[in-house]
């Protein structure tokens, strides 16, 4: 653990980031998909779409899989060269015409959410996240939740199947906000929820561009947590430094104890 000093106003609010900080990343190398992807839940999740098509008659050639994995990267570029965030079912929607599946919205939705039910069953949370959670919650603390996401409905359905979801609100996807982090307006949505300002809240989180850089550049303090290191920041060591580390989400709740009594 590791703290900056800094003479900041008492702490009122925390948002936390979901994968790799709440619940486990699978993640323990760069994706060939994507900066926020993992290749454990991409693969089966590809293969569970793939099953659930064969059984509906639907043609899934030898390369079915590969035009599902281009079409998540193409969304995952996309999303990262402008900022905005590709949904899902365009990712979907891409793969089903490489292989001649049905293009109609219906369809798409439903195959975009079949997707994503092997990582919902596979997803569990850090052993000690709703601890943390509550004990914070116990103090006074608001706590809200920020994910980067292709789908709002993966966060919910997440936060359902690990029991988080009643120690967080609001709950606010890129999905449903339409930008990624480190975009000011993601955090911005809680802050204006809460009627608090920058300065009186913290980010928790495992990446340093997203999580601590977008939250400092409002104004916000953060803290980075390395219970799974995240390859993605190997690039950034030294340009973007958190005002604490946090190599549990215990230890993280101590800092954020400390923050809320400045002495």
């Amino acid at each position: 653990m590791s703290i900056r000093p800094h003479a900041w106003p008492f702490l009122h609010g925390v948002i936390f980031d979901l994968f790799g900080t709440l619940v486990r990343p699978q993640r323990p190398h760069l994706s060939a998909v994507g900066p926020n992807s993992s290749d454990v839940f991409e693969e089966a999740n590809t293969a569970g779409l793939l099953r659930w098509a064969a059984a509906r008659g639907l043609p899934v050639p030898a390369e079915a899989a590969e035009a599902v994995r281009e079409a998540r990267r193409w969304m995952w570029a996309r999303t990262a060269a402008t900022g905005r965030q590709l949904l899902n079912r365009e990712a979907v929607a891409r793969a089903a015409q490489r292989l001649g599946w049905p293009q109609d919205p219906e369809f798409v939705e439903e195959a975009s959410w079949v997707f994503f039910q092997p990582e919902i069953a596979m997803i569990a949370p850090y052993p000690d996240a709703a601890e943390v959670l509550a004990a914070l919650r116990s103090v006074g603390l608001r706590l809200a939740l920020v994910s980067n996401a292709s789908d709002h409905r993966l966060v919910e359905a997440v936060l359902a199947r690990t029991g988080l979801a009643p120690y967080l609100d609001p709950v606010v996807s890129s999905a449903g906000y339409g930008r990624i982090k480190p975009d000011p307006g993601i955090f911005r949505a809680v802050l204006h929820a809460w009627g608090l300002e920058p300065q009186q809240c913290a980010m928790v989180g495992d990446t340093l561009d997203a999580d601590v850089g977008g939250a400092q550049a409002l104004g916000m303090r953060a803290i980075l947590v390395t219970m799974d290191p995240n390859p993605h920041n190997d690039p950034l060591a030294g340009t973007i430094v958190p005002d604490a580390t946090a190599a549990s989400l215990g230890e993280a709740a101590e800092i954020i104890r400390r923050w809320m009594n400045p002495r």
